[in-house]
């Protein structure tokens, strides 16, 4: 096996990986309960942003502060099990929450 940088974002035993729970995808049922539906604001945001808007661009748009749009978005991603704002972006279109 190669050598792990030290910074990776994965930890390693030497006799078993530490998994990060979040890459582990969940089948069926399991996938469908952690997923809540986004609300109207939240679909906006992810909406406008992959659109190609810029936070700035998003947060005039929809006539809210960026603290606000932050905390939109910080929603949305936790609903859809994301790791950051683009894979919530990309989680949200492969699911059909949201269409561009």
């Amino acid at each position: 096996m190669g050598r792990i940088h030290r910074n990776a974002s994965c930890r390693f035993n030497r006799s078993k990986p530490v998994l990060n729970t979040k890459v582990i995808a969940l089948e069926g049922e399991e996938k469908s309960q952690l997923r809540r539906a986004l609300s109207p604001r939240e679909t906006e945001s992810l909406t406008l942003l992959a659109i190609g808007y810029s936070r700035a661009q998003v947060a005039q748009t929809m006539q809210i502060s960026e603290h606000t749009l932050r905390a939109y978005i910080e929603s949305a991603r936790l609903k859809l099990g994301a790791a950051n704002t683009i894979h919530a972006i990309a989680a949200a279109l492969t699911q059909g929450v949201i269409l561009i």
